[in-house]
This record gives C-alpha cells, structure tokens and sequence, in this order.
C-alpha cells in the first residue's frame, strides 16, 4: 500500500498529494514525511511484522503514521481517539499490537487505553516528528507470535463490532487493499487532476478508497473535517469551498445533504464529476432525485461489500432507475467471485447465503492476538471449489449475475454505515452491574433503523439517563442505543425465551410506567410501556 504512495511521489512529486486544515502537501513532501517516520520507528524498536494502532483523529499526521508504519514493515491499525479507552484497550489486546502512534492531543488518552491494553506490564513511550508520539504495549516476548505469510511484512486491520463484547480485528494483507484500490481507481475514473473528498473515519473501510487508490493515481486527498458530518449544509459547502471531483459517501450523509444540506434547492457541486455509496441501503425515493439531479453526466456508483472483503460487488446506477424498481449491489468486481449458497451448501438460483471468493478476501480475525481464519472452501456453479467468506448476507444472483440482497441471518445491522453487532451492545448493557437482563434490538415499523434496548435491574432504582451515561464509557457514540428502556420484565416466548421479534416488531405490553431515554435527542420522558406508546 505504501508502494503506490512511493510510485505516485516518484511519477509526481510534485502534485498535491494531501491536503488538510487549511494546508497542502505534495507527494514529495509526503514522501520524505513518511520515509522519516519510517526511520524513527524503525530507531524506537518497530519491526516487520509488529502491530501498530493510530490511535489518532483523522488528520495529516495520522495519514503520515499510517503511511510510515506500513513502510516500516508492520500491520497498520487506525483506531479513534473518540471511542472509550477501555475499548481502544480491547481493540489493541484484541489485535494483539506492540505499539500506538499517538499525536500530543490524544497522548493522555492513548496513555489511559496503552496502560490498559499492556494489562499492568510498564510502558514506555518516546516523540517522534509531526507532533507524533509512540507508546509501546509490549517488547521481547511479550509480543505475539509473527504473523503468516503475507502478513508477516505487514498488512492492515479494521475492526468490527463482534457479538462477545470483544471487537474483531479484520486482518487484510497489502495485496487485498491494493487489489480494491487498483480496480476502484481504473472504474472510477481517477485522475492526476481529482481532489477526492475523504469524510470517513480513518478507521472505516471506505478510506482505504479515500488514501490508496488516490494515491494510486496520484490524485489529491482532501480531508473533510470531522465535526462537519452532523450539519449537512456544512458538508455541502465543504464540498463546493474545496471543490472536490471525487465523493465517496454512505447514503445516510447523501440523504442529509439532499434534505437538509441544500442540494434539492441549490443544484449538485459544480466541480463533483463520479461519486460513490456504500455501507447501508440508500432510500429509494432520495435515490431517485439525485440520480434526476446527476443526470447522465455524474455517474453514481453503489459499492458493497463486508469489512472482509471490503467492496467485492459494483453497480454503476442506472440514470433512469425509479424509486418503484429493485436495485441490485451489481456484479463482482474484477478478479472476486460471488456465490449464493443453500442451506446445504450447494449453489442456488434461489435465496441463500453470499459468500465472496478472490483476491480481496481477507486473512482471517484477530483474537486476543491469535489469527482466527473464518473462511473455508466451498462449491461454486461454474465446478471450482475455493476458499470464501460466508458474509451472513442474504441474497440471490439474478439471470444477469447480478446479487440482490435479501437481508442478514445473524443480529448484525448498518447504522450510518458502520456494523454493528447487536449482542455487542447487549454484551457493554448487561456487563453493568445494576442490569439483571437485558435485550438489545432493530426496530421496525415507525422506528425502523433504531437500536433499542430494555432493560430489567437488579432491583435497585434504574433510570435510562443513568444507564445511558454508563454506556457511554463502554461503546464508541456510533454504537450507543437510540432508546434505553427500563421495564420490569421482558416479553418471553412459549418456550421461554426472550421475544426478540415482539421487541422489534411493535411493543409488548410491558407492566409499569417507565422512565425512556432518546440518545440522539438528548431528552427523557416519562410514558406508559405499552403497544401504541413505545412503537408509536
């Protein structure tokens, strides 16, 4: 990955590589950025093979450490300083890293989540250029065993949410990104001229579009402050102030933009010639008119894929779709095979589980430090067997290969992008110590989208502002509960279990008034838990 950085400053140097708070770098300069970094880190001890967090917001800096640290060898982890430490320390034990780059404003935290992570043992820490520090979790044979091949000289590792409370570290080698960049980059259309938008979290997949396959066609990475994400009409003027070429999106920031950003009333940015979504389905209706407002000169292009296989199916949006018609996540992208498996594990025509084969396959989660490889070797139509990963998609492949999806057969679900695992979040619910059960769900009907959670005490008096400030210590702001719900009991089925789709579907008729709380809005009231009230 950091080749196509060293190939673009050698074909360019310089071209604006990077550009960020009001500042801009070309590919030289960032180039000699990171090649000194590179060198610093090698000097504090980083070897191949070593797992590295960012433990850094999304800035110049953090693209200089991901940069050198990948050129240093080691397996690169972007982590975010807005998460709670005791998950960062989760995250870097999970994923078994040696050390975190940190800059000065996130060192107090990156010293907090580093102690933790280390589990008692000393850490040491030293300065390195750019306003970055280094803190090391382990030395000698403290560290993990090495890697396998590819891994062993480094690679990349995005973390998801994982149903034991405990994140996944998704381990990616450099040929699995630099396969998406490559291809994203050559159907896209990139250019040496385009400024592309980068407004994701260095800790979400879409940015290895936003890094790697810009620098791979020794393009511009304009870097979208992140507090502009709430305020649509901010981002909007974002977009037109740096005149940006290139978006990549989820479609909730889409739908924000056209709603309450101006786009309906104002027109598209003048400059934005290709965009892109992924992440989340795209409401049909707001589909339709930016596709009206596109017209046949801005192509839209719907990418899919799970963190472990980053984007493995495309779909450029046909101009004339309606709002009425089925939209497919298209066909696999060049080099990636995708297969809808039965029950039985046999190829069908009908619905069945996705599974995804081919180079942007990932290596397998890392565990507490080991390398868990999920994958296994299936049957495909056309009479190959090959290593794939079962993505927990529901779907069919169409007469013309193209995957509609059809939904999840496990508690996961997108939320502005980002997936969750439900029983994550029940995990951080019932780990308080006031909490006795507890049912963490996706609502339907009016709510649709929302993630509630009930919750029955232990007996002593609990509010939901109370459990609500208690999560937030335990889950990153993306992850947290739309609604917290106390109830004196929770709805159970005949054979005893907890109702999980009454929970989600309408709301029970739970016994008592109650004290509910909505996150987002930042208020709580008092109501009567029954049907029309909660799902109402």
């Amino acid at each position: 990955m950091d080749g196509l950085l060293a190939r673009a400053a050698a074909l360019h140097p310089e071209r604006p590589a990077l550009a960020a708070a009001g500042e801009s770098w070309t590919y030289a300069e960032v180039e000699r950025g990171v090649e000194t970094l590179a060198g610093q880190l090698t000097a504090a001890g980083v070897v191949p093979g070593d797992r590295v967090g960012v433990y850094a917001p999304k800035s110049a800096a953090a693209v200089l450490a991901i940069y050198a640290a990948l050129r240093a060898g080691a397996v690169v982890a972007p982590l975010d300083p807005a998460d709670p430490p005791a998950r960062t320390a989760r995250m870097a034990r999970a994923a078994g890293l040696s050390v975190l780059l940190t800059p000065d404003r996130s060192l107090p935290a990156g010293r907090s989540a580093a102690a933790e992570a280390a589990e008692g043992a000393e850490t040491t820490e030293g300065t390195l250029d750019h306003g970055l520090n280094w803190l090391r979790l382990r030395v000698g044979a403290d560290r993990p065993a090495p890697l396998p091949a590819p891994t062993d000289r480094g690679g990349y590792i995005l973390f998801t949410s994982g149903s034991t409370g405990w994140p996944k570290g998704v381990l990616l080698s450099h040929a699995n990104v630099a396969h998406f960049a490559l291809w994203a980059a050559a159907e896209l259309g990139l250019r040496e001229t385009d400024r592309v938008g980068s407004q994701a979290s260095l800790t979400f997949d879409l940015t290895t579009f936003d890094l790697f396959s810009t620098a791979s066609a020794g393009a511009c990475a304009v870097l979208m402050p992140d507090l502009l994400r709430a305020f649509p009409r901010d981002v909007v003027g974002w977009l037109r102030e740096h005149r940006i070429t290139v978006f990549y999106a989820v479609p909730s920031l889409y739908h924000g933009m056209l709603q309450r950003g101006g786009i309906a009333e104002e027109g598209l940015p003048p400059s934005l010639r290709v965009a892109a979504f992924a992440g989340e389905p795209f409401v049909p209706q707001l589909l339709e008119k930016y596709l009206g407002l596109m017209g046949e000169r801005i192509p839209f292009y719907n990418l899919y894929g799970p963190t472990e296989t980053n984007v493995c199916t495309y779909l450029r949006v046909p101009p004339d779709w309606r709002a009425g018609q089925e939209l497919s996540v298209g066909r696999p992208i060049a080099g990636d095979v995708v297969e809808v498996l039965d029950e039985d594990g046999r190829p069908t025509d009908g619905e069945g589980e996705i599974h995804v084969a081919g180079p942007t396959v990932f290596q397998g989660y890392l565990q507490q430090g080991e390398l868990r490889d999920p994958t296994r070797t299936v049957p495909f139509r056309d009479g190959t067997v090959r290593r794939a990963y079962a993505t927990g998609d529901l779907g069919r492949i169409d007469d013309q290969n193209r995957v509609l999806l059809r939904g999840r057969r496990d508690s996961q679900v997108k939320r502005r992008g980002h997936r969750i695992d439900l029983l994550d979040v029940e995990s951080a619910v019932l780990d308080l110590p006031q909490v006795a059960t507890a049912a963490v769900v996706a609502k339907e009907g009016a709510h649709r989208g929302e993630i509630w959670a009930y919750v029955q005490s232990r007996g002593a008096a609990l509010t939901a502002r109370t459990l609500l400030t208690e999560l937030r210590a335990a889950l990153p702001q993306r992850m947290l509960p739309d609604r917290v719900i106390p109830v004196a009991a929770l709805p159970l089925t005949a054979r005893g279990k907890v109702d999980r789709l009454a929970l989600s579907t309408r709301a029970p008729d739970l016994p008592h008034t109650d004290q509910t709380i909505d996150q987002r809005a930042g208020r709580t009231t008092d109501r009567t838990t029954d049907t029309e009230e909660i799902s109402a």
